[in-house]
C-alpha cells in the first residue's frame, strides 16, 4: 500500500474513532441522566409515601377525618403515577444501557482496527528503512571491494 494511501486510511480511522468515542460519551451521558431521573422518581415516591403516614386521634372531627382520607387518596394517586413513570424511566434506562454497550463495541472495534493498521504501518516503515540500510551497506561493501 502506498504511503499516501496508508496515511489517508489511518487518518480516516482516527476520525472514525473520534466519532465513535463522541457517540459513546453521549450514550454514557444519556444513561446517567436517565438513571438520575429514576432516582428522582424513587425520591419522590419516598417523600410522598411519608406524607401519608400520619394518624388522627379519636378526638379529630368528622370533617378532618374526611379531609384526611381525601388527602391520602390524592397523594396515593400521585404515588401511583410516579411509580408508573419510574417503571417507564427504568425501561428507557435499560434501552440506553443496551445502546451504550453497542456504542462501546463499535468504538472498540474501530480502536482495534486502527491499532492494527498503525502496527502494519510501523512494520512497513521498518521494512523500508531496512531496505535503505541494506542498500547503503551493499554500496559500501561494493566500494570497499572495488577500491
Amino acid at each position: 500500500m502506498s504511503d499516501k494511501l496508508m496515511i489517508h486510511t489511518l487518518q480516516q480511522l482516527q476520525q472514525l474513532q473520534q466519532l465513535r468515542q463522541q457517540a459513546l460519551n453521549q450514550a454514557t451521558s444519556r444513561l446517567a441522566q436517565q438513571k438520575q431521573l429514576c432516582q428522582r422518581y424513587q425520591n419522590n415516591i419516598s417523600a410522598l409515601t411519608s406524607l401519608t403516614h400520619f394518624s388522627l386521634t379519636a378526638a379529630a372531627g368528622a370533617v378532618l377525618i374526611t379531609n384526611s382520607a381525601s388527602y391520602k387518596r390524592h397523594i396515593q394517586r400521585v404515588i401511583d403515577w410516579q411509580k408508573q413513570e419510574q417503571v417507564l424511566a427504568g425501561i428507557e434506562a435499560g434501552k440506553l444501557q443496551i445502546e451504550l454497550q453497542q456504542q462501546a463495541c463499535r468504538e472498540k472495534t474501530v480502536a482495534v482496527v486502527l491499532a492494527q493498521q498503525q502496527q502494519l504501518w510501523q512494520l512497513e516503515q521498518g521494512r523500508c528503512e531496512q531496505k535503505v540500510t541494506d542498500s547503503l551497506a551493499a554500496q559500501c561493501w561494493q566500494r570497499s571491494k572495488a577500491g
